[in-house]
């Protein structure tokens, strides 16, 4: 049932914020030119707009084969079926984290999954990016599904899912794999031998895979995520995007995933948990604590590898929070198992259950915010949206909409594209009045556009700005605005 609540919120997460930035519109855009095009590749979004370094094919295939049912069958609008899209990604992930709960229950009891299950539902950030385009994403699946067979205790397939994950979707999914194969050689769990036997294997066919089906799409012989790496770490290119601090993923990125949750993190990686819950008073409390062995050895040969891997991750200056998502579903479960520490023993001491209680109830409160200010987040999608609304009484009408970096930063992609008789232009440096002749929607960030002696603004789109805290309210600011031709200039 619990399991079933989470999944509802992730496709509410879907619908209620349906629109995605540029950060996902490569895998996005691949959807929807396989749902549409199919083996047309001279249609293909990339070989127009290719961006920085090319990504891989690999993750878009499943889920527009899982979302083509949807389009021949039914048939609903671009719109409806990006919605489609991102649920299918979403459902997708949603097995992967559901596998993980189930080996959770089995080895560690039914009372610790349900914890889990309820960490996961009252966060935001890992459901949230769950249901979107992110390679990250991609990555998390194979990540959540390692996380199960390692503690299965099956090295084997550890091995085989993050070389994949490492060669295909994300490189730097490496910096998590070390800690963890270091841990299973420690503990014997696997020999050198077999782990160099099958890290080679698996290294082959991931490369053998995502050269030959990336080397058709993109009509060139490459491995994607090789130039990714030669891009971010030999011409170290990475910082270009902006650097933080070595303590950001744990002073910052960490605690927002987390919220309040992160204060259940060490009941479940230390003794406190159960020494809390099983001691009468303070007194008794530190008499526990001075004969029971302080750290929790199950639960910590998971979460130390994990801590390991943010640590090293730290050392990189280019950072973002989606980065250090394959920490959070062993955060999550650490967490977990302090709670039910706690709900084990809630008739000894019920006073540190209400208080977990109430920090899971504060995440929520906190992830609650953080839905609201992402729904108002993509400008540029919802604008794109109101742009088809206001001219559709020229649907079947030749019109050239112009969309600028903001908006195709926020929310526009090939999925917003409802009218086949319109022309969309990305073109940068668009500075004079004469680059808009024939022109007839502009969607720009800038009110003062060079070509506002011929348009008007029609509408105009807010976007989140801060929150006040004070009011409890989500400020938003004009972001986008929707310029259209004068009605003598037509």
């Amino acid at each position: 049932m619990e399991s079933i609540v989470l999944y509802a919120v992730g496709l509410f997460q879907v619908w209620f914020t349906p629109y995605a930035k540029v950060e996902e519109s490569f895998n996005l855009q691949a959807c929807h030119d396989l749902l549409y095009h199919g083996v047309n590749l001279t249609k293909y979004d990339h070989f127009e707009f290719p961006g920085v370094v090319p990504r891989t094919f690999l993750g878009a295939l499943p889920v527009a084969l899982l979302s083509s049912p949807i389009l021949h069958v039914f048939h609903p609008s671009k719109p409806v079926m990006q919605i489609c899209v991102r649920s299918s990604l979403w459902t997708l992930s949603f097995l992967a984290w559901l596998y993980l709960k189930r080996t959770i229950s089995a080895l560690h009891g039914r009372d610790t999954s349900v914890w889990f299950t309820v960490v996961s539902i009252v966060q935001f950030h890992v459901v949230f990016y769950m249901g979107r385009t992110l390679p990250n994403v991609f990555a998390l699946m194979l990540v959540m599904l390692a996380y199960s067979f390692w503690m299965q205790n099956r090295p084997k397939v550890v091995i085989s899912l993050l070389s994949f994950s490492t060669i295909v979707f994300r490189g730097d999914t490496a910096v998590l794999f070390a800690p963890i194969l270091i841990t299973m050689l420690a503990m014997r769990q696997i020999s050198l031998l077999a782990t160099i036997a099958s890290g080679i294997l698996s290294t082959i066919i991931a490369l053998a895979t995502t050269i030959l089906v990336d080397s058709y799409f993109w009509q060139r012989w490459l491995w994607p995520e090789g130039e990714v790496l030669w891009f971010n770490t030999v011409l170290n290119k990475s910082h270009e995007w902006g650097t933080y601090p070595f303590h950001w993923y744990f002073a910052s990125a960490l605690p927002r995933i987390m919220l309040a949750t992160a204060l259940l993190v060490p009941l479940g990686a230390t003794s406190l948990g159960t020494v809390l819950s099983g001691s009468k008073n303070v007194r008794g409390m530190f008499e526990a604590l001075r004969t029971t062995t302080f750290v929790d050895g199950p639960t910590c040969q998971y979460f130390i590898p994990v801590l390991v891997y943010v640590f090293l991750f730290s050392f990189l200056p280019h950072k973002e929070l989606r980065f250090v998502l394959n920490a959070v579903p062993i955060l999550n479960f650490v967490a977990a198992v302090g709670v039910t520490k706690l709900w084990r023993n809630r008739t000894k001491s019920f006073w540190p259950l209400v208080l977990a209680l109430g920090c899971l109830c504060a995440t929520l409160a906190g992830s609650v915010v953080f839905s609201l200010a992402s729904h108002a987040n993509y400008p540029g999608g919802v604008a794109f949206h109101r742009l088809h609304k206001l001219g559709a009484s020229f649907e079947h009408t030749p019109k050239t909409v112009h969309l600028d970096v903001a908006s195709a930063m926020t929310g526009v992609s090939r999925f917003g594209e409802q009218y086949p008789a319109w022309t969309y232009l990305k073109t940068e440096g668009l500075n004079a009045s004469a680059d808009f002749a024939t022109v007839d929607y502009v969607l720009t960030a800038d009110p003062w556009h060079p070509s506002k002696q011929e348009f008007e603004v029609v509408d105009t789109v807010d976007a989140f700005d801060r929150v006040d805290a004070g009011r409890l309210a989500i400020v938003q600011k004009p972001h986008i605005y929707i310029l259209q031709r004068k009605p003598s200039q037509v």
